[in-house]
């Protein structure tokens, strides 16, 4: 009703009351007379009806038939007089007069006393019973008898009087009332119409008024004439619109002044424009010659990402001794985690779009566990914190999924908990929680328990938000971007999982996530661990889960395990088991960073391993350097936390002294494997000579027959004086780029067969590797290189395989990828420095000099970059900044630059994509450049490299 206009409610409040008084009236007066009109008719024929009875008394007494009848017929003359019937006073019928009755008597009708009647829907019978009155009949009957008559009725009359003319009578009264209704309604909506256009009419008009004045018909005048409460609205729009007249007739005079102004001006203007015109054509023209100057450039910047990994992969070709391997296989992992970082930030805008391609390669669980739990080791055990895995032997080891996302979920949630954790432990539990085994199934638990600061339920509320963490002392305390457990949810859920957390402050959290997954059927038949079935050892940990961890592991191979509670306990009871011809083949000691120059367990160990001859395995937290005196003591050391397979081995050798080496148990480190045995020739084609140097040094470094081209042209004529087994092509190169010299390279006539191309490149996403396919490779390695992916590539194509000189005992995960799967690893954004020498001689594989002159090489080039960079970006040549920045990036991934290499790396992203934050990434790429360039101005950094020294470690 408050929409409702003004002419609806003054209707409405005009017409419902008289209409609700109209027709209660009406109804009340109808009813009225109705009634009235029955209550004659009844009254009328108990008149009529005594009547008879009166004038029948005689004839009913001596049964005069024709007086009876006179009289009937007499009383039918009246209105309404239907019928006329005469009873005796046996109740037999005498006469009748008229038509049949259409109400039949009721039996019991004539004995009731006195007068009734009977109703029906046409008619009313009204019976009179007949009495002898006055009548002189002495003649007739004696006393007795007559007054025996006046007791009882001698008859009765019974009228029957119609409805007919009382129906007319009622409807004619209805009918007069709905007509007076009627007419009362239509009277009330004429007057409330009056009424209503009296109110609504000048409404009206003033809104027409109005919407006239706001089409700018200033000239609108408005005079309802409607009375004294509408003058003054009328007074103040005419005003209104006087005032606004006024202002547009001097804006009009504004508005033509300032058109004369114009007017004066517009040659200039026009000269201005021509000159734009112009200026603009000339650089669009120059923006595109640097296009097409630049346009073979863009994948240049991506072809050196061959960093941390392949160069540890030559240090490990090294001889020494196994702590020092142990520290490069770290080195070599938490390598891969930091390249998979960069990647991770990138996939984030994947995940938000919901264009994640997940990979579905078969995998083992364990391992990753093993692998992210050792990278974070030196950051728990910094912390003095027991850092443990725990796998249940119901969980499988063989599964399938995409390993570097499972991991990276895993390292996100490990790192967090040492993060947030000041003492204690941190623990690692995977265990089954679902399994189908109609359908080769299984749901995995993977749990982080650590004894941390906790989180309350409000902060629990938002954890999984990206950029959200607990608070801002949280930030400030423990760093980060609180973006690792929003990608961790991401990744969680489209894998099919769950995550969650339970957490009560100041007690410490468990983050879960659940993994649904099928199970993979391994080609590789379980090596039997059975060598140490029933071998005896001794056992003292002071790190409780830690100790309950290795106890575990130990008795699922077999051994007999003996728990011992401090460093006397277990001397005692090795003295015990000596005593009785029962010895302990091994003493296992596991001790903590504030144990680690303790002068107790010296002597317990010089104890046990000079004066009881017991061999003993020392486990002790990740360290930077083993100078500690008890290393040297013990006969075997493994780090914390502690490996199956690492575990398994070291008891091997000290109990059995069975050394596991290569496969098959060869020791020569260049043994051959099954394949090729001529050696291949490889063609290396790449413009950059710090990249073709670092390719060829891994080549060469595996006694692989390798040359190298700087350009397509000189790659088409090497390839023509001879003949090569497998080519590995740089895409960008100037002149002719890698598309193009495959082209030509299959074309040349000496290659009957099909010569294997490999594109090189260090940023191929997933729409830019089907397109390689297309263009003519086989395949495509990303970069950074490694001896190990070159060597699988070789082995692949070539049929002949040799096993890296001094390789790492476990071989790495390839990063050699089939062009057809579209999965890059992914990464996790953090701080990087701006040099570290350690890692440019790291990336070129330990050699010093080359890393200085990959080093030197990169910071000539940086001015002429940094001059590039702005000027492409002020000319808006998009392409042509692409291929400069690949550039650079592909030379930032041969040298310790981590800063400037992420940076690159994003901004290229940013670039190919389109995004928004291109502007900021670029930013963030100059200031990483500026800073190189002013450390490498401020600091002597030859003698840095030449004065380097790797740690020796003490085995």
């Amino acid at each position: 009703m408050r929409r409702w206009g003004i002419r609806k409610k003054v209707l409405v409040v005009t017409l419902v009351p008289t209409l609700l008084t109209t027709l209660m009236l009406g109804l009340f007066f109808s009813l009225s007379w109705v009634k009235n009109i029955e209550q004659l008719l009844q009254d009328r024929g108990d008149s009529l009806s005594r009547q008879l009875a009166a004038a029948a008394e005689y004839g009913l007494f001596t049964a005069n038939r024709n007086l009876l009848n006179s009289l009937s017929n007499a009383l039918l003359e009246e209105q309404d007089v239907r019928s006329i019937t005469f009873y005796d006073a046996s109740q037999v019928r005498m006469l009748h007069t008229g038509p049949g009755h259409r109400l039949p008597l009721a039996k019991d009708t004539l004995n009731q006393p006195g007068a009734t009647r009977m109703s029906g829907t046409d008619s009313t019978v009204f019976v009179t019973p007949v009495y002898l009155q006055d009548l002189m009949i002495d003649n007739l009957m004696d006393l007795d008898i007559r007054s025996t008559a006046q007791l009882s009725p001698i008859g009765w009359v019974a009228v029957e009087m119609s409805h007919i003319r009382t129906e007319k009578e009622t409807y004619k009264a209805l009918l007069i009332s709905l007509l007076l209704v009627l007419a009362g309604v239509i009277l009330s909506l004429l007057i409330a119409v009056r009424l209503s256009r009296a109110f609504t009419n000048p409404v009206f008009q003033l809104n027409e008024a109005v919407a006239k004045l706001k089409e700018g018909k200033l000239d609108t005048r408005i005079y309802t004439e409607a009375g004294p409460e509408f003058e003054q609205l009328e007074s103040g729009l005419n005003a209104m619109a006087e005032e606004l007249s006024k202002a547009q007739a001097e804006m009009q005079q504004n508005i033509d002044q300032a058109t004369e102004d114009l007017r004066e001006t517009l040659e200039t203007i026009e000269i201005q424009n021509i000159e734009l015109d112009f200026a603009r054509k000339e650089a669009l023209e120059a923006s595109r010659i640097k296009s097409e100057f630049l346009a073979n450039m863009s994948h240049e910047i991506r072809t050196p990402l061959n960093g941390i990994i392949g160069f540890t992969e030559l240090l490990l070709k090294s001889q020494m001794p196994r702590q020092q391997k142990d520290h490069l296989n770290t080195i070599r992992k938490s390598s891969e985690i930091l390249l998979t970082i960069i990647n991770d930030i990138l996939d984030f805008s994947k995940i938000e779009a919901g264009k994640l391609m997940l990979d579905r390669v078969p995998f083992k669980l364990r391992d990753i566990i093993e692998e992210v739990m050792v990278m974070l080791a030196p950051a728990a055990h910094s912390k003095n914190l027991d850092l443990v895995p725990l796998v249940y032997n119901d969980v499988p080891d063989n599964i399938m999924g995409d390993p570097l996302r499972v991991k990276q979920v895993i390292t996100n949630l490990v790192n967090n908990a040492i993060k947030f954790t000041q003492t204690g432990e941190v623990v690692l539990r995977a265990s089954l929680d679902d399994e189908d085994t109609e359908n080769h199934r299984v749901t995995l638990r993977l749990s982080i328990s650590d004894s941390g600061v906790g989180l309350s339920r409000a902060q629990q509320q938002s954890l999984f938000n990206a950029f959200s963490q607990a608070d801002a002392s949280t930030a400030r305390q423990y760093g980060g971007t609180g973006l690792g457990l929003a990608i961790s949810k991401r990744l969680v859920e489209e894998m099919g999982g769950s995550i969650g957390l339970e957490s009560e402050l100041g007690k410490g959290s468990t983050f879960w996530f659940t993994l649904t997954t099928d199970l993979s059927v391994s080609k590789e038949a379980a090596e039997p661990r059975d060598s140490l079935t029933g071998e005896k050892v001794i056992y003292l940990e002071h790190q409780k889960t830690s100790g309950l961890a290795v106890e575990h592991l130990m008795r699922d191979w077999g051994l007999e395990v003996d728990r011992a509670n401090s460093p006397g306990e277990l001397r005692e009871r090795v003295e015990e088991a000596q005593k009785s011809q029962s010895g302990y083949a091994l003493a296992i000691i596991g001790i903590n960073r504030h144990l680690l120059h303790s002068s107790q367990y010296c002597g317990l160990l010089r104890d046990l391993e000079v004066e009881r001859d017991c061999r003993t395995l020392l486990l002790t937290p990740t360290q930077e350097s083993h100078d500690d005196p008890l290393s040297g003591l013990a006969s075997g050391h493994i780090s914390k936390p502690v490996c199956r397979d690492a575990l398994y081995d070291e008891l091997l050798y000290l109990i059995h002294g069975i050394h596991k080496g290569l496969p098959g148990g060869e020791t020569d480190l260049s043994a051959r494997l099954p394949g090729n045995s001529s050696v291949p020739r490889v063609l290396a084609v790449d413009d950059n000579e710090a990249n073709l140097k670092l390719v060829l040094t891994l080549l060469r470094d595996n006694h692989i027959q390798a040359e190298g081209a700087t350009s397509g042209f000189e790659a088409l004529s090497k390839a023509r004086q001879n003949h090569f087994d497998l080519v590995f092509m740089d895409l960008q190169m100037p002149g002719m780029d890698g598309v193009e010299t495959t082209e030509r390279l299959r074309a040349l006539d000496r290659y009957s067969e099909r010569l294997p191309i490999i594109a090189l490149t260090a940023h191929a996403l997933a729409d830019e590797q089907d397109r390689l396919i297309q263009q003519g490779f086989d395949g495509y390695m990303a970069k950074p290189i490694s001896s190990q992916q070159l060597m699988e590539i070789i082995r692949e194509y070539t049929g002949y395989g040799v096993m890296a000189v001094g390789g790492s005992e476990q071989a790495t995960v390839s990063e050699v990828r089939d062009t057809r799967r579209g999965i890059r690893p992914s990464t996790r954004q953090k701080q990087r420095d701006c040099v570290s020498i350690e890692e440019s001689i790291q990336l070129a594989a330990g050699k010093a000099d080359l890393a200085e002159e990959l080093f030197s090489m990169l910071l000539e080039q940086l001015h002429s970059d940094l001059r590039a960079i702005h000027q492409l970006w002020d000319s808006d040549d998009m392409d042509g900044l692409l291929e400069c920045v690949h550039k650079l990036h592909g030379a930032a991934r041969y040298c310790g630059v981590p800063e400037l290499r992420e940076a690159a790396n994003l901004f290229e992203t940013a670039l190919k994509r389109e995004s928004d934050d291109r502007e900021t990434l670029k930013e963030q790429m100059l200031a990483a450049m500026e800073r190189l360039d002013n450390w490498g101005e401020q600091t002597d950094w030859q003698s840095m490299f030449r004065a380097y020294q790797p740690k020796a470690f003490i085995d």
